[in-house]
Parts: C-alpha cells; structure tokens; sequence
C-alpha cells in the first residue's frame, strides 16, 4: 500500500514556504480554505483551563501539558487538545459543542479494514471510529519531519483510507506533531496531489497554533475539505471497507462467505468483484439473485443501424419478490442530499467509487428529484475548460442514440457565487510536476438508471450486453464519428427497460471525434479503460503528447471485459493492478495473443459456471489474434489490410447468443446449491462434535471379555 500511495503522489507533495520577510506567515493555502472563518479569538495567556491555572504559560513560552507520568504521549496529547477545545468553546459564544478528539486506536487498527493502520489521534463527532466518521487524523513524532520517512508515508495512506470511505469530500486535512511534538504541519491532500504547510512551532507561535487548531475545529465543515453542496449521513451507508471482497459465483469452497438470499431490493446478481484495481468500489456488502431472463434472439445480427431493444421477460419467469427501487415509492432511504445548478436531489444510494488519492475521484448516486430517478456523477476534470466540458459535449452530439445516458444537466461545482471549485487554487506555486494536475470540480445528472455489467442475471444477458455494446461503438464510429476511448468494465452497463433489458455505454469523458491521424491527447495517461481493460499497445504509454488510437482498440478492450468477467483467476497478476506494472502487462498481452497454446488457458480457467462461454472466448482470441497477425504482415511488407470491422463482432456475439439457453439454471441457483452443500457439511461436522462430547466411548473390563467363536456366515448375514 505504501508503493502504490508513493507512486500515485510521487512529485505531487508540494512544500510550502513562508513569505519573504514575514516569520508569521503560514503560507497560502491556509488562509484560503479558513477564510470563512472570521470568529475573534482570545489572547493566549488569557485562557484558563480553570480559575488558578493557565492554559498557556507566558513566562516560559509553553503550553501546559498534562503530566505524561504513567501514560502515553498519545493521551497526554489528547488530554491538551481537548482542554484546549473546552477552553474555547466557553470564549466563543454561539457555536455548537465541538466534536473531541480520540486516541483509542494507537495501538490497534481501526474497524476491520482490510489495510491495518492505526492513526495517532482522530478528530469526530462519534466515538466508535471508522474511516468513514474521522474529520482530522493527527500523527505525533518525535523525530524531525520528513516527506520519505515512516511518518510521511503513513499520512498518505491514511489520507487514501479516509477518501476511500469518505469520497464525496474536496479534500483531507491531516496534521503533524514532529522535532518532540512542538512543530505542526498541516497536510491537505486532494485529487491532484498534497500540500505540507511551513512548520508552526505550537509553544513559540501560540496564537497561530491557536488559531489553526479553532479554524478546524469551530470552522465549517469545508474549512477541513466538506462540500457544502452535498450533504451526507455516513451511517446510512455501509463502509466501503466492509465490503465483501469476493465473486458470488465462483470458488464456494475457497472463498467462504455468507449468503444473504433474502434481500431481494436490487433486481439484478450482484458479483462483488475480487480486484486489486482501485477503481472498481462497490458498496454493496450484501448480493441479491433474481432468476434471469426469458429471451428470443435472431441467429443472425439485425441490419445497421441498429435500435437497441428490450428483451421480453415471460411472465411465468418474473420472480414475484422482484421488486426495483424505483418501484418503492417514497420509503426508501434518503442517505444524503446534493445540489446541482439551483436544484437539489435526493440521494438514495451511492452506486459507484472511484478509490485512490491522484484521479478523477469519480462517484456516482442514485438521485430523485419531484419523484423521479436520475444518475448524478460527481468527478473532478483535468485540463482546460474544453477537456473539463468534453463529456458535455459528446453527449450532446450522441442524444437520442439507445443505450447512450441522457444529459439532464450538468453544474462546475463553485465554492462561492461565480468561483468554480478548482484545485489550483490551493496552491501556493505551480512547479514543473505539477503542471497541468490541476482538475475542476464538475456534477453531471443523467438519465436512465443502469446497473453494472457484473449484475447480469443470466449468462444469455451478458452476452447480449456485450453485443448491445458493440453496436453502440459501430453507431458512435460510422453514424457520429466519435470514438468512445473508455471501454471498461465499470463503463458497461445493464439498463432496464420495459419489459426486459439492453446495454448501456457510460462515461463520455475521454470520447473524441476522429481525427485523421489517429492520434489524441493522452492527458498522462492511455486513457482507453483500466489497466486490465486496455489494449495491449497502450498499456506502455504514459505522460506521452499524443496516443494512436482506433476503434479496433475498444473491440478488443471488450474482449478484455468479457474473459475478467467470467474468471479474473486465469488473468496474468500483470495485468491487474496499476501503472506501475503497464510495461509488464503489455508485454504478457502481447505474448498472450502471440502464442497459440496460449488459446488453451481460457478453457482450463474459466469458472465452470461460464463452461458454455468457452467456445465464444476462444473464437473471439481467433478473431482478434487474426486481426493482429495480418497487420503485423502488412506492416512488414508495408500494404494495408483490412480492419476488424463491428459487424464480425457483432455476429459472433448473436451466433452464441442463439445457442444460449432461455431457461439456464442463474447465478442464484448456482450459489444457493453450493452454499447448501457447503452448509449441510458443516452441519454434519458439527453433530458429529456434539454426538463424540454427549455420548463418551464406552469403556469394556477384560473380565467381560470372553472367547466367542464367530458363526457361520449365512446368507442373511
């Protein structure tokens, strides 16, 4: 974890320094996100913890700590914030009671996470910590700071933590007591890097201490990273740290989990990912199964262009608990609210996360506005006022196209009246690493409600997805000229409709009309899907002016997307993680499509659940190893050859799909039959204990054994 915060951060920590001639100076990004807060502050020496014993001592220039004998720094620190607190509080009328600080976990991790850190001291308004309710974490050290060693690194993954949990805020405040607990730094991380404030020594700068330690505990909430326009009730929502980190469908005996089969609020399986991809957060600890779909499909494509339709549902298939959460009226629960434009949703439920520090720190909720769903996707754009509305703008050319979301309205989250929140306004300078990281805050409300492509219901409903997909990229390609840049799996999704369902193409950001070169701004990075998504000839560029791409690309990210959803355990571990490993993994999808044998690899590890998908994976590797063979050759001999066209695709999809039976056993079945099992044999396992405690071996005197000759065997016997 520490690798993976130092790589995402590295040369994106930026160190403040003081202004010339000004020793009180704290810098500049201080002041900028305290400036709301205005309350009149008391002299130091004239705050008293109770009528004989000041707080601060002006004789020796030190605040009065509570006596460390018999107890940690940790708790005499505590004490010392917290009396400061009380202190104030009494001095500044008006304001609420602050929330305390806590020290509980110092010496063990908080919750049950599955990255173990324990910080120093927390800031929050409960007592029972987890990352998702901490406002201001504080590491104390008594050795002198620095960015490289132990105490640096735990901030940044203790700042990765809390915006896992907390993802909706602007930025994390950490602070840090180093050179024997008497220099403070305030650490503000965002999504295009971190800022360290100059140290404040606490005992010689006492009213700037002061001043710091009032501003983050009476300020705002936005005065410690909070967006004002939303507002969130993390208790309503489960933490993301809970979630469990397993496939519902694949490897009972391997994974033990618990079923929750009597939940029945989502109408799709929910296949929790097993992933070390950051960006892949759902927050959904509990699957739900519903039987699939009936289906009736044409053996052969339909003519382009294409209207994507529904699937019909028999009615004797429709499971009768099956009920959508847009169906529950006004009961469901409301976990927040946000405000776009001059408008406010309704927040019901938060769909998607985007985990990691440096990003666009994307997180999608399911909204409702007068009685009526929308999707609101709150993320943070990098580049100029082109790049931060270029997904506006793509799908503004792509309204009316089925299975492309539907601009609602879209907002550049300000900060005050006029003032668009943008991250370069925390920093003090732009040095050469941090040229063009700076990102704008930007909320978009679509249309229609879809679902993430791991929810499919039935293996007949993946593959028409995936189809569905392929022929929204043909319609974007030859109808629009854009090309979408971002197939991925959190980018596919499942869009119920009347009567059934079709596949859905999300996330227009990186979408670009087609240039005649083929070339497109990279931005510092592929930008074609994530790293296990990616084509294999753009895993390798990064921080580059310019990427080739072509609409064969996408193709074969979906392949991608289709093998890691039917087993992600026979992908290479180089294709999996982050930028770190692009060159390894370029070069192992390379040599998968090179080498024949390699073809072998998809039977023998697809989940015995998608055995039947196993014919359609090795005729796609065909196509597509194909398609790369005769360009390498015409490359060589310097010829054109033709392109791997949608409609190849697109036929393959369908011919499989015809095979595909409409009345397969769904996920439910398969994880209900194997839980059973699972569960009959402990329970047998658990008699047998009980009957071996209850019933003791009966012990037999050798008085009472006798010589017995054994009869004869009749044929009863």
């Amino acid at each position: 974890m520490d690798k993976l915060t130092t790589s995402e951060l590295n040369r994106l920590i930026t160190q403040e320094t003081r202004k010339k001639g000004n020793t009180k100076s704290i810098g500049h990004v201080l002041p900028f996100i305290f400036k709301s807060f205005n309350a009149k502050l008391p002299a130091v020496d004239t705050l008293e913890k109770s009528d004989t014993e000041p707080l601060y001592d002006s004789a020796t220039k030190t605040w009065r700590m509570p006596p460390a004998t018999g107890q940690t720094i940790e708790s005499s620190f505590l004490l010392f914030l917290n009396n400061l607190n009380k202190v104030l509080a009494k001095r500044l009328p008006g304001h609420i009671p602050p929330p305390l600080w806590f020290g509980s976990h110092t010496t063990r991790p908080v919750g049950t996470s599955d990255i173990n850190r324990k910080p120093d001291l927390v800031l929050s308004d409960e007592v029972e910590l987890q990352w998702n309710n901490m406002l201001v974490v504080a590491e104390l050290s008594s050795t002198m700071y620095s960015s490289a060693d132990c105490a640096g690194k735990t901030l940044d993954v203790k700042a990765w933590l809390v915006f896992r949990d907390q993802p909706w805020r602007r930025f994390v405040l950490f602070l840090s007591f180093c050179n024997e607990y008497r220099k403070l730094r305030v650490h503000l991380y965002d999504h295009s890097g971190g800022i360290v404030t100059p140290p404040v020594d606490i005992h010689r700068e006492p009213d700037t201490f002061q001043y710091i330690m009032a501003c983050i505990v009476f300020g705002r909430r936005d005065c410690i990273g909070f967006d004002l326009t939303i507002t969130m009730n993390p208790k309503m929502i489960p933490p993301v740290s809970g979630v469990l980190w397993a496939r519902n469908i694949k490897n009972i005996p391997k994974r033990k989990r618990k079923a929750v089969v009597d939940d029945h609020s989502e109408p799709h399986v929910q296949l929790v990912l097993l992933s070390v991809d950051p960006c892949i957060a759902p927050f959904h600890s509990h699957p739900v199964y519903l039987p699939p779909y009936t289906t009736e499909n044409n053996s052969t494509p339909p003519s382009f262009p294409i209207e994507l339709t529904a699937e019909p549902v028999a009615a004797s298939r429709q499971p009768k608990f099956a009920t959508h959460p847009s169906d529950s009226g006004d009961n469901d629960e409301v976990i927040g609210k946000v405000t776009v434009n001059d408008h406010e949703y309704l927040l019901l439920k938060v769909l998607f996360s985007c985990q990691g520090l440096v990003g666009r720190g994307t997180v999608c909720y399911l909204a409702r506005r007068n009685g009526e769903e929308y999707i609101v996707k709150d993320h943070w754009v990098k580049g100029n006022k082109d790049a931060i509305l270029n997904e506006v703008k793509m799908l503004e050319e792509m309204k009316g196209v089925v299975g492309v979301p539907e601009l609602v309205e879209y907002w550049l989250v300000e900060v005050e009246k006029g003032q668009p929140d943008e991250m370069q306004n925390y920093c003090q300078t732009i040095h050469n690493s941090t040229v063009g990281m700076s990102r704008t805050h930007v909320r978009l409300v679509l249309k229609p409600r879809a679902h993430p492509l791991h929810m499919f219901r039935s293996k007949k409903e993946l593959v028409k997805i995936l189809r569905d997909i392929v022929l929204i990229q043909q319609c974007a390609v030859e109808m629009h000229q854009i090309l979408h840049r971002d197939c991925s799996l959190n980018n596919i999704m499942i869009e119920d409709c009347e009567g059934g369902s079709r596949g859905a193409l999300i996330d227009w950001e990186f979408a670009s009309r087609i240039a005649s070169n083929n070339v497109y701004p990279a931005n510092g990075m592929s930008q074609t899907g994530t790293l296990e998504h990616e084509e294999a000839a753009h895993t390798t560029l990064t921080e580059v002016e310019g990427v080739g791409h072509f609409y064969r690309d996408d193709l074969e990210s979906l392949f991608y997307v289709f093998t890691w959803v039917c087993s992600t355990d026979w992908l290479p571990e180089e294709w999996q993680g982050s930028q770190l490993d692009a060159a390894r993994c370029a070069k192992d999808k390379s040599y998968f499509f090179s080498e024949h044998p390699q073809k072998l690899r998809l039977s023998e590890q697809f989940d015995p659940y998608f055995k039947d998908l196993v014919p359609l994976a090795e005729e796609w590797y065909d196509l597509l190893r194909k398609e790369r063979s005769d360009r390498k050759d015409a490359e060589f001999h310097n010829t054109r050859t033709e392109e791997l066209r949608f409609d190849e695709v697109a036929t393959l999809l369908e011919t499989h799909l015809a095979r595909l039976s409409d009345d397969e056993k769904g996920p439910q079945f398969v994880v209900s039959r194997l839980e059973l099992h699972e569960s009959l044999d402990k329970l047998n396992e658990s008699f047998k204990e009980l009957v071996d405690k209850l019933v003791p071996p009966k012990r037999v005197r050798e008085d009472d054994i006798e010589d017995v000759v054994p009869p004869k065997r009749c044929k009863v016997q």
